[in-house]
């Protein structure tokens, strides 16, 4: 393991982020809202593909209250994706892959300053980081080849260990009270979403039976229900369940690619990303029931990925 600290830097970083990020922050609370802006409450890091960068970078940006209000965190070489917000500690876990690299997990504070790898190394990718809600402990996935499994370390990335041993497993999502994850494991042959205790035991599917693959789990504030991704491809849609009883819904349904669902803080929305309607992916926001829908962002050239509230 190593670490790095100081401010962001690359030919793309921002100078002085964190006076930028606290402008936004500040600012939000009593910006003006026409009908073609964002609720004040709406802040989300994402990751963006800048096809204008030198390199066609892909970085960790934030929007807050409303479009324009985007700010990068990071601008270094590589790329950075997956996001994670601990509000405990105020830092941002994320997924960075270096040139040439394989990929690591990271962590800087909400300004983009104070970068430090947590994970990294031993011939193996690291991914999918997800912070307990007791800012004690991280989960991530280990990735060798095409073998994966989900880990759970102290904050530092010390004293790592599986989750359940033998489970090939991706996409840790804690519960909000610590005691369970949601993770991305295989069911009669097909990607389901497992619900695993965190100190150990046997996995149960959140939804039994069924034939569609499911992935990238999130837990509602109040730990009642998940929203995850259906299918694949174009035929992916946004599911939320109950954790009870395993009772789905679904949120969307069209003939583009909707994934990668997150949910609000408050649990009045969703965010989740969508290739619509020219392909290119943007992110949108949608109520737990389905109704509501709204564009966030609307790149015609950029993507955005990866959402989460903070």
């Amino acid at each position: 393991m190593s670490d790095r600290s100081g401010p962001t830097s690359g030919p793309t970083a921002v100078a002085g982020p964190g006076l930028a990020v606290a402008a936004l922050l500040t600012a939000s609370a009593c910006l003006y809202s026409p009908p073609d802006q964002l609720p004040s409450s709406v802040r989300i890091l994402y990751s963006k593909h800048d096809v204008d960068s030198l390199a066609g970078g892909t970085d960790i940006w934030f929007i807050v209250a409303r479009k324009g209000n985007e700010l990068r965190l990071t601008g270094d070489e590589g790329e950075d994706t997956q996001p994670f917000f601990a509000p405990g500690i105020r830092r941002v876990f994320f997924t960075r892959r270096p040139p040439a690299g394989r990929e690591e997990i990271w962590s800087m504070d909400l300004d983009g300053n104070d970068e430090r790898r947590i994970l990294g190394g031993e011939g193996a990718d690291y991914r999918d980081p997800a912070v307990a809600p007791d800012d004690r402990r991280i989960a991530f996935t280990m990735a060798r080849g095409a073998r994966s499994e989900v880990m759970i370390a102290d904050l530092d990335g010390a004293n790592a260990r599986p989750l359940a041993a033998g489970l090939t497993a991706s996409q840790p999502a804690w519960s909000p009270d610590g005691r369970t994850l949601a993770i991305v494991g295989e069911e009669g042959g097909r990607k389901r979403i497992l619900l695993v205790p965190a100190d150990g035991g046997p996995p149960r599917a959140l939804t039994p039976g069924g034939s569609e693959t499911q992935s990238e789990p999130d837990w509602s504030p109040d730990g009642a229900r998940i929203v995850y991704t259906a299918g694949e491809g174009r035929g992916a849609e946004i599911m939320v369940a109950t954790v009870a009883g395993g009772e789905a819904s679904r949120l969307t349904d069209n003939d583009v690619e909707d994934r990668s669902p997150a949910w609000s803080t408050t649990g009045a929305r969703i965010a989740f990303v969508s290739r619509r309607p020219d392909g290119k992916e943007n992110l949108w926001l949608v109520d737990p029931d389905g109704e509501d829908l709204d564009d966030l962002t609307d790149y015609e050239e950029d993507e955005a990925r990866d959402p989460d509230w903070l």
